[in-house]
């Protein structure tokens, strides 16, 4: 190449560029930073939606929450009805810290209870929807057995076999009812803690509500 320049009309080449290799180098940097840019998008919008959305928790902790609830709520519900029909005065009094114990243990235990069961389950979408709901009513039916009785014992310990008439009734229709809602909205094993909040707290919370009902239930 040359280059005509200047008042005397004089060509004269030009200075060669001899950074050929550097240049190089530099564009192969960027066409990487292109396709290093490139993949984390296509990543970010192949990750599950799941995660950013809020805290994920696994089925043992899901039936933790709700045997917790469960143990809590409806026997609250049962010891407000019988301290509410004819116990007055010391008595009352006597009774009613007799029952906040009993309901205390309810909690604890269901609350293990729930999570040994939810270990059992991992994830629900491997179980078949029969399979799911069959099992989840011999849950319930172990469940009430297991923490009616010990709550009951706390009353002298006659008062196992009463705890276990009344709760078993009461888990064979929130298990089925939990099992089946949890599979419907968890994924891999996990659900999020804004669904399960409805169905842990919710479900033992309404049957609290038809045990205090007394239209629907009556001493």
């Amino acid at each position: 190449m040359y280059d005509t320049s200047g008042s005397h009309s004089v060509c004269y080449a030009t200075t060669p560029d001899n950074n050929l290799d550097g240049r190089l180098s530099w564009l192969k940097g960027e066409i990487a930073r292109d396709e290093r840019r490139g993949m984390s998008f296509r990543a970010a919008q192949d990750e599950p939606a799941l995660a950013p959305l809020g805290i994920a928790l696994s089925t043992e902790a899901a039936y933790a929450w709700f045997g917790t609830f469960l143990g809590l709520f409806p026997p609250f519900a049962i010891f407000c009805r019988i301290l509410t029909n004819g116990l007055r005065g010391d008595a009352a009094l006597g009774w009613g810290l007799l029952f906040l114990g009993m309901n205390a243990v309810c909690c604890l235990v269901g609350r293990k209870t729930g999570a040994y069961f939810g270990r059992k389950v991992g994830d629900p979408r491997a179980w078949s929807w029969f399979v799911l709901i069959f099992c989840s009513m011999l849950m319930g039916t172990a469940w009430g057995v297991v923490t009616g009785a010990a709550g009951g014992a706390v009353g002298f310990g006659f008062g196992a076999f009463p705890g276990v008439i009344c709760a078993v009734p009461i888990a064979l229709a929130a298990f089925p009812v939990f099992a089946t809602l949890h599979r419907a909205v968890s994924r891999d094993g996990m659900i999020e803690e804004r669904q399960l909040w409805p169905l842990a707290f919710g479900i033992p919370f309404i049957i609290a509500a038809l045990i205090l009902s007394p239209g629907i239930y009556q001493y």
